[in-house]
C-alpha cells in the first residue's frame, strides 16, 4: 500500500478481499462470515484473511475447508488453517531431512515480517495439531481405510505399515506346495528377523498419555501401548544372563535415566529389505532387558505366523537366546506365542561377531556358517538407526502419543523407499578340494552337515574349531616344573633351592619390573646420581633402570651361551619366551576387541562433554595396555630369534608392526602422503620429512578408526586382515592330527563361503519373483476395494474408485520398472547357468559332490522358470491370477499393508471428500 512517500505491507484482508467457500461464482445468499481473526498459513508466510462460509447448504464447515484445500486446526468453530500445499511440504521436509516444526514455524514467522516489528501471534500450537492429524490422515488413506465400511475405527494393529513385498507372504506371492518343498530348497522361504535398540531416540517426561495419547497407538510400527507396559511390568525382577562382552547387557540397569520417560526404542526389521516390521518398535525403560525385545519379537510374529523357520539375528543373541524357549513357554501372552512348528536359528550380525568373547560352539551364531542367509550380515538395524538419529532432536520433546506418531511416519517413509528402491538394491574352493584326500573331504562334508542340520544349542562336532596348540605361560611353567621334577628323580642334582626355570621366571618378571620402575620412580636415577657424588665409592650406576642387562641366556651370543650357561637353560628359556610370544599377542588381541566395543558404545550411546571425556579416559588406559603387550611382545620375539634363530617359527611369530595392530574390520592405515620438496610450508612441515623411517616402537599405535577422505575411499574393498587375527600356532611337536585338524576347519569355512554365495544367488531370484508377485496382489487388491464402501454421493464414489485406479496402476508400473531393472542380470545368470551345466558334463563333478557347489544345482531351474513366465506375463493376467490366488485362502493370519504413496494432488475435489470423510 501506498502512503504518498514509500509501500508498506497490507494483507488483502485490509484491501476488502473476502473468500466465498462452496461456490465457484464466490457469491452466496446465505454467507457466514469466519471468525475475525482467522489465520491462514502457507509456504510464503502467515496470513490474516477473511473466510464467508456457504449457508445456503447443509455442508459442515470443515468439509467447506477441506474442499478448498485448507485444513483447520479446529472443527466447530475454526480460527487457523494451513494449506495443503504446506503440511505437504513440512511433512517431506521433515522426513527427508527430520526438520523439526519449530523450526519451519520460525521460517514462516521470519518470511512474514523477517524485521520483528509486527510478527503475528504465534500458531506453533495449531500447526503442531494440525500436522499431527495430517500424518495421520495420509497413513489411513494410503491403508485403503477411506474405502473400508468399518473405517478408522476397524483398523487392525499394524494395518497402517507397509509390508515388505520380498518376505513369504502365504496365499500372496509362494508357490503351492512350499511347505514341503526339500531340504535344499527351504532356505528360500526362510524369514530374516533383526532386533536392535537405539539409545538416540529419548523422550523426556514431558505432557503425558491423557493430554497426548496419540492418534494411531499399535497402528502401524509402534506396539499398542497397555498390553507391552502390563508385560514389561510383569518382568521387572528378571535377571538378565551376562557376560558377552558387548555393553547392551551390562548397561541394562544404567542410572541414565534421570529426567527421561524412555530411554530408547527397540525395534525389530527384515534382514534382507531393512524395512521396519509392523508393531516391532518398543519404548526402552532404563536400559535394553530382555523383556522388552521379548515383546517387540513376539509383536512382530504375529505377522509371520506361517513361517517354518526363522533366523533372528541380535548383537547379543548369544546371551539372549540361552533361556528363548522357556520365557517363550512360561511368559509370552498366549496370542503372541508363535507356532510350535516354527524354528528358530540364532546369529550374530557380522560387524558385532568379532567383538564377541569367544565360548563354546560360538561358531554357531556365524553368518557366515549360517546356512540359508546367504551373504546378509545382519547390520540392517544399525543402517535404518543412522538415518533416524537425527530425528531425536525433535521426539525427545515431544509427548508421548505425538512421538508415536511421529515415529509411524518416519518408519512408514523408510519402508517405502525401500519399497520403491527394491529394484535397485539387489572361486578357490574347488581347488582346494581337489588337494584333499577324497575320504578326508567326504569325513568332513558329514561333520558340516550333521552341524548344520543340529539344532540351538548345536551338540553336533564343530568342524569349524580348532583346538588350541599354543603354549601359553602358565602351561610352560608346569611343563618346565614337571621335566626338572623327572630329572631330580634320575638323579640330577640342582646347585641351588631355586632349579633353573624359576631363575628363568624370576628374570622374566624383574624385565616387567623394570619397566615398572621407570614409571612409578622416575627420579631415581637422579637420586642415584647424586648419592654417587656425595658418597665416595658408590657403586650406583648412571644407566636406566629399564636398560640394565639382565644377562639372561638370550642376551648373550651362542658360543658365550655354551661357555657360561649350564645345560638345558637357554631352551627352557626358549620355551618360555614362545609363551610369553603367545600370551602378550593374545592380549593384543583382547586389547583390541575391548576397544572396538568401547568405541562402538561411545559412538552411539554417549553425548555430552563430561561422559565423553570419561569414555575417552577408559580408551585412554585401553592404548596404554596396547603399547604395554607389544613392547612385551617385541622383546619377546627379538630374545627367542636370538636363541633359536630364523625358522619356520617367524611364519606365525612375525615382526608386529604398528600398522599391525588393529581389528579384524578396519583396513590398513594410508601410509603418509610425500609431497615434493619446497611444497611445504615451514609451519606445517612434519619434523620426520628428512628422517629415515624408524622402527616401529609402540608410540605411533592408535586404536581409533582412521578418517578418510571420500577420495581416499573406505579401504573395505580390498579389506585384508592383519596377521594377528590369522596367527595358526607353530609347535615343532605338532602332530598329523593337528594339522589336519586345522586344514578341516579352512576347508569347512571355504565350504560355508561358497554355499553363501550360491545362496545368495538363489534368494535374489526367489525374492526377485516373490515382490512381483506381490506387486500384482497388491494391485488386485486395491482393485477389489473400490466397491467395498457403499456412499450414495457419486461424487464421492467416483473419488474412492479413482484413487484406487491410481494406486493398482502405481503397483503395475512398479513391477514393469523392476522387470526393466532386474531383467538383463536375470538372463546373464540363466546364460551362466547353461554354461556351468555343460562344463559339468565335461568332467567337474568329482569336485561338485564333496560338498562345495552342490547347492547350485538343487533345484534353481523351477525359481528361474517361474520369474521368467513372471517377466513375460501381461499385466491383466497377472492380476487375475491374483485375485483368484486371494480367494484361495481369504482367512489369512496377515495381510500386507498398502504402500507410502503421494502423487494423487490433494486439491482433487473427490480426494478431498475422500480424506475429509474421517
Amino acid at each position: 500500500e501506498w502512503t504518498g512517500s514509500h509501500f508498506i505491507k497490507s494483507s488483502l484482508k485490509d484491501l476488502g478481499l473476502r473468500v466465498q467457500l462452496n461456490h465457484l461464482s464466490m457469491k452466496c445468499s446465505k454467507p457466514e462470515p469466519s471468525h475475525s481473526q482467522f489465520v491462514v498459513l502457507h509456504t510464503n508466510g502467515i496470513h490474516k484473511v477473511s473466510i464467508d462460509f456457504c449457508g445456503c447448504r447443509p455442508i459442515s464447515k470443515l468439509r467447506q475447508l477441506l474442499r478448498r484445500g485448507l485444513f483447520p486446526s479446529s472443527q466447530d468453530n475454526p480460527r487457523t488453517c494451513a494449506t495443503f500445499t504446506l503440511l505437504k511440504q513440512l511433512q517431506m521436509l521433515s522426513l527427508t531431512s527430520k526438520c523439526a516444526t519449530y523450526d519451519y514455524y520460525r521460517m514462516l514467522e521470519r518470511l512474514t515480517d523477517n524485521r520483528g516489528a509486527e510478527t503475528p501471534k504465534s500458531k506453533y500450537r495449531p500447526l503442531l495439531r494440525m500436522i499431527l492429524q495430517w500424518r495421520h490422515l495420509k497413513m489411513l488413506k494410503r491403508a485403503g481405510r477411506g474405502h473400508d465400511p468399518t473405517g478408522v475405527n476397524g483398523t487392525k494393529e499394524g494395518e497402517l505399515a507397509l509390508a515388505c513385498p520380498s518376505c513369504p507372504h502365504p496365499g500372496i506371492n509362494l508357490p503351492d506346495g512350499w511347505r514341503v518343498v526339500s531340504d535344499e530348497e527351504k532356505f528360500l522361504y526362510y524369514v530374516l528377523l533383526c532386533i536392535d535398540a537405539n539409545f538416540r531416540l529419548k523422550n523426556q517426561l514431558v505432557s503425558n498419555y491423557s493430554v497426548d495419547p496419540g492418534l494411531g497407538n499399535g497402528m502401524s510400527y509402534t506396539i499398542e501401548r497397555g498390553r507391552f507396559e502390563e508385560y514389561v511390568k510383569s518382568r521387572a525382577d528378571d535377571k538378565d544372563e551376562e557376560g558377552c562382552g558387548l555393553q547392551a547387557v551390562d548397561q541394562a540397569n544404567t542410572k541414565y535415566s534421570k529426567g527421561l520417560r524412555y530411554t530408547g526404542v527397540t525395534a525389530v526389521s527384515c534382514g534382507r529389505s531393512e524395512m521396519v516390521t509392523p508393531c516391532s518398535v518398543g519404548n526402552l525403560v532404563k536400559g535394553e532387558k530382555y523383556a522388552f525385545s521379548d515383546y517387540s519379537m513376539a509383536s512382530t510374529l504375529r505377522f509371520y505366523f506361517a513361517a517354518l523357520f526363522l533366523v533372528v539375528s541380535y548383537d547379543i543373541v548369544c546371551r539372549w537366546f540361552i533361556n528363548f524357549a522357556s520365557r517363550v513357554k512360561d511368559h509370552w501372552p498366549e496370542s503372541l506365542k508363535p507356532s510350535p512348528q516354527t524354528r528358530f536359528l540364532p546369529v550374530i550380525p557380522k560387524l558385532h561377531y568379532k567383538s564377541h568373547k569367544k565360548t563354546k560352539n560360538h561358531e554357531q551364531f556365524s553368518f557366515n556358517l549360517c546356512p540359508g542367509v546367504g551373504l546378509s550380515d545382519g547390520e540392517g538395524p544399525e543402517r535404518i538407526w543412522s538415518a533416524h538419529n537425527p530425528l531425536g532432536n525433535s521426539t525427545k520433546t515431544m509427548g508421548p502419543g505425538s512421538r508415536h506418531d511421529v515415529l509411524d511416519d518416519h518408519f512408514g517413509f523408510w519402508n517405502y523407499e525401500k519399497y520403491i528402491g527394491m529394484g535397485k538394491q539387489i572361486e578357490a574352493h574347488d581347488g582346494f578340494t581337489a588337494s584333499l584326500k577324497p575320504e578326508d573331504v567326504a569325513r568332513w562334508s558329514k561333520m558340516c552337515e550333521d552341524w548344520e542340520k543340529d539344532v540351538f544349542p548345536k551338540s553336533a562336532e564343530n568342524p569349524y574349531h580348532v583346538q588350541g596348540t599354543e603354549i601359553t605361560q602358565e602351561k610352560a611353567r608346569i611343563e618346565l616344573d614337571e621335566q626338572e621334577k623327572q630329572e631330580k628323580a634320575n638323579g640330577r642334582n640342582f646347585l641351588h633351592e631355586i632349579t633353573p626355570s624359576l631363575f628363568l621366571i624370576k628374570g622374566l618378571e624383574l624385565e616387567d619390573s623394570q619397566t615398572i620402575q621407570a614409571i612409578y620412580m622416575p627420579g631415581l636415577l637422579q637420586h642415584l646420581q647424586n648419592q654417587e657424588r656425595v658418597e665416595p665409592g658408590s657403586t650406583a650406576d648412571s644407566e636406566k633402570s629399564e636398560d640394565m642387562h639382565l644377562w639372561l641366556p638370550s642376551s648373550l651370543s651362542k658360543a658365550d651361551r655354551k661357555i657360561i650357561c649350564i645345560a638345558g637353560l637357554s631352551e627352557s628359556e626358549e620355551k618360555l619366551r614362545t609363551a610369553q610370544c603367545h600370551d602378550t599377542l593374545s592380549g593384543v588381541c583382547d586389547t583390541l576387541r575391548l576397544k572396538s566395543r568401547m568405541v562402538d558404545f561411545k559412538n552411539k550411546n554417549v553425548r555430552g562433554q563430561r561422559d565423553g571425556l570419561r569414555s575417552r579416559e577408559v580408551i585412554n588406559r585401553i592404548h596404554n595396555r596396547a603399547r604395554k603387550f607389544a613392547a612385551q611382545y617385541r622383546a619377546a620375539r627379538v630374545a627367542k630369534l636370538s636363541l633359536t634363530g630364523p625358522g619356520p617359527w617367524e611364519n606365525s611369530l612375525r615382526v608386529l608392526l604398528d600398522s599391525d595392530i588393529r581389528s579384524p574390520q578396519d583396513p590398513e592405515r594410508l601410509k603418509p602422503r610425500k609431497r615434493r620438496k619446497g611444497t611445504w610450508e615451514d609451519s606445517e612441515k612434519p619434523p620426520s620429512m628428512d628422517v629415515e623411517e624408524e622402527e616401529d616402537n609402540g608410540e605411533g599405535i592408535n586404536l581409533f578408526a582412521e578418517r578418510r577422505t571420500k577420495r581416499q575411499g573406505t579401504g573395505k574393498t580390498r579389506l585384508t586382515i592383519s596377521w594377528i587375527w590369522t596367527v595358526i600356532t607353530y609347535d615343532e611337536e605338532s602332530d598329523d592330527q593337528k594339522v589336519a585338524d586345522i586344514m578341516r576347519a579352512e576347508w569347512s569355512e571355504s565350504r560355508a563361503r561358497v554355499r553363501r554365495a550360491s545362496e545368495e544367488v538363489r534368494l535374489l531370484r526367489e525374492e526377485m519373483r516373490r515382490t512381483l508377485a506381490y506387486l500384482d496382489w497388491k494391485a488386485g487388491w486395491w482393485i477389489s476395494r473400490q466397491t467395498l464402501k457403499s456412499v450414495e454421493d457419486v461424487v464421492l464414489m467416483e473419488g474412492l474408485k479413482a484413487y484406487c485406479f491410481d494406486q493398482s496402476a502405481h503397483q503395475l508400473a512398479l513391477k514393469e520398472l523392476f522387470q526393466g531393472i532386474w531383467r538383463r542380470p536375470l538372463d546373464v545368470l540363466i546364460a551362466e547357468d547353461d554354461s556351468d551345466g555343460k562344463s559339468d558334463d565335461s568332467g567337474g563333478s568329482d569336485v561338485d559332490d564333496s560338498g562345495g557347489s552342490d547347492v547350485d544345482d538343487s533345484g534353481g531351474s523351477d525359481v528361474d522358470d517361474k520369474i521368467d513366465v513372471d517377466m513375460d506375463s501381461d499385466d491383466s493376467e497377472d492380476t487375475d491370477s491374483d485375485d483368484e490366488q486371494d480367494n484361495e485362502e481369504p482367512g489369512q493370519k496377515s495381510e500386507p499393508y498398502p504402500e507410502y504413496h503421494d502423487d494423487v494432488e490433494m486439491y482433487n475435489v473427490e480426494d478431498d471428500f475422500a480424506s475429509s470423510d474421517y
